[in-house]
């Protein structure tokens, strides 16, 4: 909270507020460090010159000026990230920085935002299921099944429906209401009795004495297991989201090899993105409050996609038959990485619940 607190607008006026005293001189030497001052600003730590005491007008009046100031460049920076896709990682990556918004700053105070919307603001109502639907998500789940099933690796199905760990050995399988084992003493009897070649590995074993271990906890209940590891997947979204930043920006280092940039210029074009997914998710999420704006709402979703092509365009300077094909190998590389990731989000939470 400390590192949130720095970066929020009324946090920094308040630090910058002791920054801003415009006009004369005051101190020969810095009050921070005790360097010689040559001009207003220190130039071996940065600090402006300020009178050593202030008057409670002095504080207020510098206080509005610095506060003013920095809510112009705190929106500024909104403005083209809202409207000019890629315009502002450009310019930080040719040394363009001063008059903007530091982008890891405003990762932090939007990330934050939108987390606190995300948790804070009711869910849509939860409408009851005619016939039709009903059978339509049997449906469904009778095909994911099946799919699961054709590759050899069946996975955790929710609210209702069995839940179950399959190697492709077939060694294990694990399901809330039919657990085989009731104790993990049982399991390690059965184990004992078997030939060493026969019993399980190291993983077989890990999730059959987990699944023993949540029998224990929910027992048959799989609506309340259900519902913990949706509340712990969506706790764990926001890290999910972090650890998948870099990988971004190593994906978009692939796509322009040659390009000659650095890994750090893909971040920061990869932060940037982050913030405008953050602010215009957070502004989605606002609207759709309003059911009669269902149709605004969608429409941000669209730009949230699209606005990496435009900013990909801008950023990297090619055509635009490059960029698209680019922008598409992106999007499939990205989702798989994702899909990984919340693959292995799910499967620590489901260890670890």
């Amino acid at each position: 909270m400390e590192d949130l607190d720095k970066s929020s607008p009324v946090a920094e006026g308040m630090v910058s507020a002791e920054q801003s005293v415009a006009g004369q001189r005051h101190n020969e030497f810095c009050l921070n460090c005790g360097t010689r001052l040559q001009d207003t600003f220190c130039h071996h730590c940065g600090q402006k010159d300020l009178p050593r005491r202030q008057a409670l007008g002095e504080l207020w009046t510098n206080f509005i000026s610095s506060f003013w100031s920095y809510e112009g460049k705190f929106f500024l920076t909104t403005k083209y990230l809202l409207t000019r896709p890629g315009f502002l990682a450009a310019e930080y990556n040719v040394g363009r920085r001063e008059r903007y918004f530091h982008p890891a700053r405003m990762y932090a105070f939007i990330s934050f935002v939108f987390f606190l919307f995300f948790f804070s603001l009711p869910d849509d109502e939860v409408t009851e299921l005619t016939e039709e639907d009903k059978q339509e998500l049997a449906q469904n789940e009778r095909s994911v099944k099946e799919s699961l099933a054709r590759s050899g690796l069946d996975t955790v199905v929710m609210n209702g429906v069995d839940t179950v760990v399959q190697t492709r050995e077939g060694g294990v399988r694990y399901s809330l209401s039919e657990a085989e084992y009731k104790t993990v003493e049982a399991y390690d009897s059965a184990q004992a009795l078997l030939p060493e070649s026969e019993r399980d590995g190291w993983v077989e074993r890990k999730f059959t004495i987990r699944g023993i271990e949540l029998n224990k906890k929910y027992g048959a209940d799989e609506s309340r297991f259900g519902k913990d590891l949706l509340a712990a997947i969506k706790d764990n979204f926001s890290k999910m989201l972090f650890f998948l930043l870099p990988v971004f920006a190593l994906v978009l280092k692939l796509l322009y090899v040659r390009r000659n940039l650095f890994y750090s210029e893909h971040l920061v074009f990869s932060i940037y993105y982050y913030n405008f997914f953050y602010l215009a998710g957070s502004v989605m999420m606002l609207i759709g409050l309003i059911p009669s704006l269902d149709w605004l709402s969608t429409g941000i979703g669209f730009w949230i996609y699209f606005y990496l092509l435009f900013a990909m365009k801008r950023m990297y300077g090619q055509g635009w038959g490059k960029t698209l094909v680019k922008f598409t190998a992106f999007s499939f590389l990205f989702m798989i990485a994702f899909v990984i990731g919340f693959a292995l989000n799910v499967l620590a939470i489901i260890m670890f619940i």
